[in-house]
């Protein structure tokens, strides 16, 4: 695999290098072209394949029931989402639970992740001061039919007892979500005036508090569950009872799930199947084999592989998607502790950081995974991008490939030449073996450990010296990375959920020093380079607290903008290079497909939307020829 990997990569390479050979000047114009930067129009490249599916919303004519074939790559440890956050719980959470409010998914293109709608609350007033939000509950809205809830109606009650208890258990994110844990945290208390009624008092007006809400990533704040889980006689690790759109009917460990629509649903044209398979799926092999059989619906092909499939399996729509949102997955997190042998972690010294992003040849790393030379090959319409400190979203993300990022820009070019030299000044004798920590199984994608592999050989090209250290998720990456806030030595990759899907809240959690014991803080020690203070960098702490009061969109845009520049010169955390517009394949039955994206129900990155919102055709292939 390593070799077939190193070829890839260097056919790649030699392609986008070749582009360099002919002059620095032109070379710029050149890659941007080659990569959908540049001054393009606003309606972006044009499809000249022939091959991809245009985006049809035929929920007008959406029928209800069938059996939706899904997939997913693996399988939960238990089923208590308020505990520590799981990524291989955050869908199943989601299709059996609600939150007060979703976020608004985007119609036919990215959502914002800036505004929500209801969900279990039907309307919302801010108060003058902006602390206390008072919500007024949708009518009518029953947990699922199953002992000891048995179908009744949800109340306040419930709400307030759900917030007792995720503030009680110590394994999840309360400290950046209760002010009780953290004094900077927002939420002070919830509260019930009446049955219909919950109040949230804040510390201060906080510009991302409904996104908290609209979240049902595992250990956040965001899912609803029955005052029975707090009171014991529902146990929330065992099963689950909830008052989302579907209800689980079986699980078979490491086989699949089965769902069925939740006919007591307060949204009666939601969801629309009337079951919902859900067979676990860990190899790309089967997966493949599986989609152009018909046996699921969808699948995340590899984009290397996309073209074949499509070609292979004609009937299958293949669809244009740009994933979007400000988490870029995979961030190189680095460890603050010494080293086993002794020595001050080297990436206290900035010029080290620094080094590891300019050994990134982010057009090859992009063009390898995302398929870019292929795909324009074919005519398919490609726009790239370049991660920053974070990930592409509409409005807020910065391209540093634009005269609008600045000088630190710099930071995010491909240069093994000066960091061969910053490296070398700060490790005149070389650098010290290092241990790189990545996780051995699919929660990161499919194709996770073969971009690892990959940045590890841009990194031994300038003289990081790296010892490859996979780890289990459940039993090293949960306990003894991701909420250790750095306190490891040598590097990891580092994936993790945001406290919410808003722009700003993501650079709460990853970057603010205040952020709380549990979130997925960095940990860097500080602008002078101090070890295990934790003090944080004064300048990004201040345009985080500007921000977090901001409620004028293009404000807050701006001051993100300024933390992405700022972060370039820092690298805390060196981003994956990036990506490219992705394609999806999914079977004409399935309907709505890239219709509504971003639903925080349960719409994870890379599918063609989500349940909720889908439909099965049955006068469509697979289901009829």
């Amino acid at each position: 695999m390593a070799g077939y990997w190193e070829r890839v990569l260097a056919r790649r390479t030699s392609r986008r290098r070749a582009i360099a050979a002919a002059g620095a000047a032109g070379a710029g114009a050149a890659i941007l072209a080659a990569c959908g930067g540049g001054d393009e129009t606003s309606s972006g490249p044009k499809d000249t394949s022939g091959l991809v599916s245009e985006i049809v919303d035929t929920s007008k004519s959406a029928k209800q029931g069938g059996q939706l074939k899904w997939y997913q790559t693996s399988e939960p440890n238990h089923f208590d989402g308020q505990a520590q956050g799981q990524a291989q719980l955050n869908v199943y959470n989601g299709l059996a639970y609600g939150s007060l409010v979703q976020n608004k998914p985007g119609y036919k293109e990215p959502s914002s992740n800036t505004e929500v709608v209801g969900d279990l609350a039907e309307s919302w007033e801010v108060s003058p001061d902006k602390l206390t939000v008072t919500f007024k509950l949708r009518q009518n809205v029953k947990w699922h039919n199953k002992p000891p809830v048995n179908g009744r109606a949800f109340d306040s009650e419930d709400v307030v007892k759900n917030w007792e208890r995720y503030v009680s258990l110590p394994s999840n994110n309360r400290a950046a979500n209760a002010n009780s844990f953290n004094p900077n945290a927002p939420i002070v208390s919830v509260t019930a005036p009446d049955k219909s009624t919950v109040q949230y008092k804040l510390n201060k007006p906080t510009s991302f508090f409904f996104q908290r809400l609209a979240t049902m990533i595992t250990g956040e704040a965001g899912s609803q569950y029955p005052k029975e889980a707090l009171a014991g006689t529902f146990d929330p690790r065992t099963a689950q009872i909830g008052t989302g759109g579907f209800i689980q009917e079986k699980y078979t460990p490491s086989v699949g799930f089965t769902y069925r629509r939740n006919p007591d649903y307060w949204n009666k044209d939601e969801p629309r199947a009337g079951a919902l398979e859900i067979p676990i799926i860990s190899d790309p092999a089967q997966g493949l084999a599986q989609l152009k059989a018909g046996n699921i619906f969808t699948f995340a092909v590899p984009q290397t592989d996309i073209l074949t499939v499509k070609k292979e399996a004609p009937a299958i729509a293949m669809y244009r998607s740009i994933i979007a949102g400000a988490n870029p997955a995979a961030i190189i997190g680095f460890g603050w502790l010494p080293l086993p042998d002794g020595q001050r972690s080297p990436f206290l010294d900035i010029r080290v950081r620094q080094a590891l992003s300019l050994s990134f040849d982010r057009d090859a790393f992009i063009d390898t995974f995302s398929n870019v030379s292929r795909f324009e090959a074919e005519g398919l319409p490609v726009e790239t991008f370049y991660y920053t400190a974070q990930a592409y979203l509409p409005d807020v993300w910065l391209d540093p490939r634009s005269k609008d990022f600045g000088p630190n820009a710099f930071f995010y070019t491909y240069n093994p030449s000066e960091a061969k030299k910053l490296l070398s000044a700060a490790y005149p004798s070389g650098f010290p073996e290092i241990e790189s920590k990545f996780i051995s199984g699919p929660q990161f994608g499919l194709d996770h450990q073969q971009q690892v592999e990959v940045l590890h050989q841009y990194a031994r090209e300038v003289g990081f010296k790296i010892k490859p250290q996979p780890i289990d998720y459940n039993l090293e990456y949960l306990p003894k990375i991701v909420t250790q806030q750095g306190k490891f030595h040598g590097w990891a990759f580092r994936f993790g959920a945001t406290s919410s899907a808003d722009p700003l809240d993501f650079y709460i959690w990853r970057y603010w020093s205040k952020s709380g014991p549990t979130s997925g803080s960095l940990g860097f020690g500080g602008q002078d380079g101090s070890l295990g203070d934790q003090s944080g960098d004064p300048d990004v702490d201040s345009l985080i607290e500007k921000g977090y009061a901001e409620l004028d969109p293009a404000k807050r845009n701006a001051i993100i903008h300024d933390l992405q520049r700022h972060l370039a010169r820092q690298q805390y955390g060196v981003s994956r290079p990036g990506t490219a517009s992705q394609f999806i394949l999914a079977w004409p039955a399935l309907g709505n497909a890239q219709v509504f994206q971003g639903d925080s129900r349960c719409n994870p990155a890379g599918a063609p939307g989500g349940p909720y919102t889908w439909w099965v055709d049955d006068t469509k292939a697979p289901l009829k020829a």
